[in-house]
């Protein structure tokens, strides 16, 4: 009697313990949907081309502010950059855009849920003009100052021999 008692109750330790280490665990789940991360201007709503990007993904804070998965991308020709299945797996998302101003207050600490942006789209806030972007599934907005284009848009400056 005293050995199934004592087998009872260890089992039951064994249960509760395996209950309780559980309950913290986060299984990964695999999502085959793409998730665009899409940089525009934020006065006029233009693609960023050739933008840099730095993504960092992880399960919680405390992953995104030591960077466990970080990849860096150049957006393409329609100011977007695809995240990869690895990070698109995870629950946070946070972008920085590398040597351009975000038009969002304290853009480089905000964290995004990759579900909502997987689900319903999600716009970061535009501080740099009126204009606003259409939240569409799978696609991250991000609004930043254009890059300096003017000297580009200028003629060079030849110079001009006192004698020819």
């Amino acid at each position: 009697m005293n050995r199934m008692l004592s087998i009872g109750a260890a089992g039951l330790v064994v249960l509760i313990a395996g209950a309780a280490c559980s309950a913290d665990e986060v299984f990964p789940v695999v999502h085959n949907e793409a998730i665009a991360v899409r940089v525009l201007d934020g006065k006029n709503g233009k693609p960023q081309p050739h933008a840099h990007v730095l993504l960092v993904a992880g399960y919680d804070r405390r992953d995104l502010r030591l960077a466990m998965w970080r990849e860096e991308a150049v957006t393409d020709a329609a100011g977007e950059v695809h995240l990869s299945g690895a990070l698109r797996n995870l629950p946070l998302l946070r972008v920085e855009i590398i040597k351009r101003h975000a038009c969002a207050p304290d853009a480089s600490d905000a964290a995004a849920s990759v579900e909502r942006i997987r689900r319903d789209g999600l716009s970061g806030a535009n501080r740099c003009g009126a204009y606003a972007a259409a939240d569409t599934p799978g696609v991250f907005t991000i609004f930043v100052k254009a890059a300096n284009t003017a000297k580009q848009d200028r003629p060079a400056k030849v110079p001009v021999s006192a004698k020819p």
